[in-house]
């Protein structure tokens, strides 16, 4: 199973809309999805409790930082290929557990809005995991039209990798997630394609790397 885990150490950057709609766009692209929320405000659970049974299902636990070692164990999430984890801005609050995660993760995705006032925040986040390794990637949210981001996106790309793919300010994504779905769930949506691009990319970050790895050990044989 893979863990997907997103944070920002910032709150209003659309972390929980991005984390459920790419968990959507995952369950109907055919893996066993499952989501877990580490933040109160449980923004997360309420989507998850709202989710209809007509689109696909996503299995969903509400988990307490004290409990949060349970997101590292195989053998609990035994049955899914992807997990998909929601975190409070206020990371610092817990550091072990947050620490845990972060290691565990295969790829940790931080949104951020396309203001330098964003970007700023989150570049030392991005730096700091690609000093320690980890994968990471941020993704732009809430991009507005005919907005000229380029200088944000090059500051971003001397912290950390970014997205190829920008995900568009539409006040769809919270109509469609007040009824428990993700614009994927919407068909014909223009905002479906955009969360379907993110997600092919992101699954190539998570799963591509397994493959190519798989390659080189068959050539090495």
């Amino acid at each position: 199973m893979k863990r997907i885990l997103f944070s920002a150490g910032k709150g209003g950057v659309g972390k929980t809309t991005l984390c459920r709609n790419l968990a959507a766009a995952a369950a109907r692209s055919g893996l066993r999805t499952v989501t877990a929320d580490l933040d109160p405000q449980a923004t997360l659970t309420i989507w998850s409790r709202r989710r209809p049974r007509t689109a696909p299902p996503i299995p969903h636990f509400k988990v307490a930082w004290s409990e949060a070692d349970a997101l590292l164990d195989d053998g609990e999430m035994d049955g899914y290929d992807a997990l998909f984890i929601d975190t409070p801005p206020s990371i610092e609050t817990q550091p072990a557990a947050f620490q845990g995660l972060l290691a565990k993760a295969d790829l940790i995705v931080v949104p951020t809005r396309a203001t330098f006032d964003d970007a700023e925040s989150v570049a030392p986040f991005l730096k700091h995991l690609r000093e320690e390794g980890r994968p990471t990637v941020a993704v732009l949210n809430f991009v507005k039209p005919r907005v000229n981001i380029n200088a944000v996106k090059s500051f971003l790309l001397e912290a950390g990798e970014l997205c190829p793919v920008e995900v568009a300010d539409r006040t769809d994504y919270a109509r469609a997630g007040a009824k428990g779905l993700g614009l994927v769930d919407v068909p014909g949506h223009a905002g479906s394609d955009e969360m379907q691009a993110v997600w092919s990319f992101v699954r190539g970050k998570v799963w591509g790397r397994e493959e190519k790895r798989g390659k080189k050990h068959v050539a090495a044989a």
